[in-house]
């Protein structure tokens, strides 16, 4: 934690109170084998130590992971940053269409993966299941 008075970029970033470095680490399968790897992140903040200790912010950090798990299945499994409808509900529309097909998707299984392989043997299991519920 740094506040950033020290980093000397008040002058570029005047609401910036604290700075700080977060070591991530995760592991990925490369051709069979575990490797870990690790990457810095920083952190600005305009919360002061007083309103946000170091704890405070690590803990805001991993919620915001939380978040981005969720996207990450809609943009990689269904395209979703990919879409171009910006214009009235679109958007909307385009998240609650891909919400509940995540929805569905997890009722057969809590990977996406498997789930899409499992209606890709036979389309119209989805429309089933939709006609179901």
């Amino acid at each position: 934690m740094l506040p950033a008075q020290a980093a000397d970029i008040a002058q570029e970033w005047p609401t910036v109170s604290q700075i700080c470095r977060v070591t991530r680490s995760r592991q990925r399968r490369v051709k069979g084998v575990w490797q870990e790897q690790q990457e810095a992140a920083y952190l600005i903040t305009s919360l002061t130590k007083d309103e946000a200790s170091p704890e405070y912010l690590l803990n805001l950090n991993r919620k915001h992971w939380g978040i981005e798990i969720m996207h990450r299945n809609k943009d990689v499994m269904l395209g979703e940053d990919g879409y171009t409808n910006r214009l009235d509900n679109a958007p909307r529309n385009v998240f609650s269409l891909t919400s509940f097909a995540l929805k569905v998707m997890r009722s057969v299984s809590p990977s996406p993966t498997r789930a899409i392989e499992h209606f890709q043997d036979n389309r119209s299991r989805a429309t089933q299941m939709i006609a179901e519920v």
